[in-house]
């Protein structure tokens, strides 16, 4: 499912059109967005958590030339599904 058929299904359930629909979810999405990018976790009960990661430096090679190279940390969005959505996708 991509965007659009996210915003349609969504004013189908809610009776309304898609043109009022899709500044919601754009603001949904804008908000849980702001939020990581302000280190923030996002608990949307029954539905999971949207958080940051950090991915501690570390040494790799270059495929091409073998020579080790230093990998810088980083923040890596993630997403944990709650019990109930994972058991409700195993129903």
């Amino acid at each position: 499912m991509n965007k659009k058929q996210l915003v349609e299904r969504m004013a189908a359930k809610m009776a309304a059109s898609q043109v009022s629909t899709k500044p919601q979810l754009d603001q949904i999405l804008a908000t849980i967005h702001q939020a990581l990018t302000e280190g923030e976790k996002v608990y949307i009960p029954q539905f999971g958590t949207f958080e940051l990661r950090f991915h501690l430096p570390k040494q790799g090679r270059n495929p091409q030339t073998g020579a080790t190279m230093d990998i810088d940390g980083f923040n890596q969005p993630s997403f944990k599904a709650s019990p109930s959505l994972k058991a409700a996708m195993n129903d």
